[in-house]
């Protein structure tokens, strides 16, 4: 790995989940490794990020994420009621998230997950939409 493989931690691990196939790390810091999972979830290729270790996902957070992905309809539903509220708080017209946005990730953590939705036309937004039980929380803008 060179010196800067070990100051940075640059070399990926590799496994094969039983639920997901082949993933690969994002980061490793000591025996945390942030695992990424690529995947094709309402109708949009999206990068999942999920913690674990170096033998492979966090259980906890492997239920939430297979409970969110066997969900789709009721998440679509629930993004959807999120990001509608946002576009009338702004006084802009909502007509769907395939319409408005592209969803870009799902990031998993112990309490939820937080779905990234990007606006497809300037001014580009980031629209996070924070998940509990598979039902909206809140919703962060990022310009």
């Amino acid at each position: 790995m060179g010196i800067f493989g070990n100051i940075f931690g640059s070399k990926k691990l590799k496994t094969t989940d039983f639920d997901f196939g082949e993933i690969e790390s994002f980061s490793t810091r000591g025996n945390d490794v942030g695992w990424q999972i690529n995947k094709r979830y309402l109708n949009f290729d999206i990068e999942i990020l999920i913690a674990g270790d170096k033998d492979g996902i966090a259980e906890n957070q492997r239920r939430i994420l297979l409970n969110a992905l066997n969900n789709e309809t009721e998440i679509k539903s629930e993004s959807e009621k999120a990001l509608k509220e946002q576009y009338a708080n702004a006084e802009m017209e909502f007509e769907s998230i395939e319409e408005h946005f592209d969803l870009k990730g799902i990031s998993v953590r112990d309490e939820g997950f937080e779905m990234a939705f990007q606006q497809k036309n300037d001014p580009y937004y980031f629209f996070n939409v924070h998940f509990e039980n598979n039902k909206q929380v809140g919703v962060s803008i990022d310009g």
